[in-house]
């Protein structure tokens, strides 16, 4: 895993210096928060979300965004009366994620495509839990260009986070704000 890391952040330095030759803004930061919301699980709750993230602007039309979240799930539900007392688990993730559309620096509204690979680790300290396994994500979302500089961004996420028997899934929902370098001229 830490191999696959290593790799994608040796092609975004390759890929850096012709996002850099391009007209208007190339390079970014963002960061945001949300809701996740676990699917088919009745071993968690929703619980907050929030994470950071760097923009490379590739092509015109595609963005590669390197970054780590990170989410604390609810405590589950208790089952026929019985609480557990458990807590819900953390997911921490690092990894990159590639949109197509919603390029920086651009005003006006625009629509994406999001899709991404990370290392997911799911860890409870009630259980004992902890894992780490590659999974993935694919979503939607909108931007919105205020200025050159400011983009405010809304996605919602699928996230599959493999685990030794099966996998976490969540339904992420974020809002977050970007700058961009260089959009001052």
């Amino acid at each position: 895993m830490k191999q696959f890391i290593v790799v994608s952040a040796l092609v975004l330095l390759i890929a850096a210096p012709p996002a850099l030759a391009q007209e208007g803004p190339k390079l970014g930061v963002g960061a945001w928060a949300g809701m996740s919301i676990p699917v088919i699980q009745d071993d968690q709750e929703s619980g907050m979300v929030f994470g950071f993230m760097g923009r490379f602007k590739v092509l015109p039309f595609l963005v590669v965004e390197p970054g780590m979240s990170f989410t604390k799930w609810g405590a589950p539900d208790a089952i026929e009366g019985i609480d557990f007392g458990i807590d819900g688990s953390k997911l921490t993730s690092i990894g990159v994620n590639a949109t197509l559309g919603g390029a920086p620096g651009v005003p006006g509204v625009k629509p994406f495509f999001v899709a991404g690979v990370a290392s997911y680790k799911v860890k409870n300290d009630d259980t004992g839990y902890d894992n780490s396994k590659l999974g993935w994500n694919a979503g939607m979302g909108l931007g919105f260009g205020l200025s050159p500089s400011f983009d405010l961004d809304f996605r919602g996420l699928l996230i599959v986070a493999p685990q030794e028997n099966g996998s976490k899934k969540a339904i992420s929902i974020t809002g977050g704000l970007n700058f961009n370098f260089g959009a001052m001229q």
